[in-house]
């Protein structure tokens, strides 16, 4: 290595040690010095498990968590379904799939044939999600559905919360948190589920911040008359008071056995 590789080396060193330092600083700061420390970031990469993603923490907390820890948040979920897609030709929906921390790592472990559908209605999130997988080169596996899953086609006002993209909804958002809304366009999940057939295990992953109910029901009660089911759903129950029904007790009543509980999320899968 050349004088000028060793100085290049030097510097992505102290940048590297620059960047640590300020995640240290970010830990155990005040609310008011975390503000400041987002102000200087910007996009950042971040490599775990072979995978590299590009996030910016300044606005989305997994993001944050991203750039903080070095790998996504629900980490026991997402090894979770890595594990029952890997090798398999399977089709996964991930939706509300924000930056890609579920979506980049299925595509990556999943078989030959395998199809990953990413639903994200937010035009900066799709921009991200596309940056993450050119990056890892997945353009051949996974297709961007740009709307917002709902239970009609047409449109709907997606509601931004405070400073964090991720808690975007189609549900109402709290006073004093709405952080103004886009209109995007919205289809139902029967739309998209004949791609089922071409593959041999189907998994659907489902954060949309207290709109699952609205998204999975018409399929929930489509399969009391014999409609179609997948074989996995992941499902985040954080904002479950926020349902009308009890969809977990709904998806039990379906043929699924719970299977995992964590970080907020529920993992079921259909009895044999």
């Amino acid at each position: 290595m050349g004088v000028e590789g060793d100085s290049n080396a030097m510097a992505e060193q102290i940048e590297a040690a620059e960047m640590d330092a300020l995640r240290d600083r970010y830990r155990n700061g005040s609310p008011q010095e975390r503000s400041k420390i987002k102000a200087l970031l910007g996009p950042v990469e971040v490599e775990f498990a072979d995978i590299k993603m590009v996030v910016d923490p300044r606005d989305n907390y997994t993001e944050t968590r991203m750039w903080l820890d070095g790998c996504p948040p629900e980490l026991k979920s997402l090894v979770a379904v890595v594990e029952l897609v890997e090798d398999r030709n399977v089709l996964v929906m991930d939706i509300g799939a924000n930056c890609g921390a579920f979506t980049i790592p299925l595509a990556l472990a999943c078989g030959t044939g395998s199809r990953v559908i990413a639903f994200e209605p937010n035009p900066i999130m799709i921009g991200r999600l596309g940056v993450n997988i050119q990056l890892n080169g997945l353009t051949d596996v996974i297709r961007i559905e740009g709307c917002a899953l709902s239970d009609r086609e047409g449109e709907a006002r997606l509601n931004f919360c405070g400073h964090n993209y991720g808690q975007a909804s189609l549900n109402d958002v709290k006073a004093g948190m709405r952080n103004g809304a886009i209109v995007v366009p919205t289809r139902p999940l029967g739309h998209f589920t004949a791609a089922s057939k071409d593959h041999d295990f189907t998994l659907i992953k489902i954060d949309v911040e207290g709109a699952e109910e609205t998204v999975l029901g018409p399929i929930l009660e489509g399969a009391q008359s014999g409609g179609w089911l997948p074989d996995a759903i992941l499902i985040e129950v954080r904002h479950a008071d926020e349902w009308q029904t009890d969809l977990c007790e709904q998806i039990l009543a379906s043929g699924f056995k719970e299977t995992m509980r964590a970080e907020g999320n529920a993992l079921y899968l259909k009895k044999k």
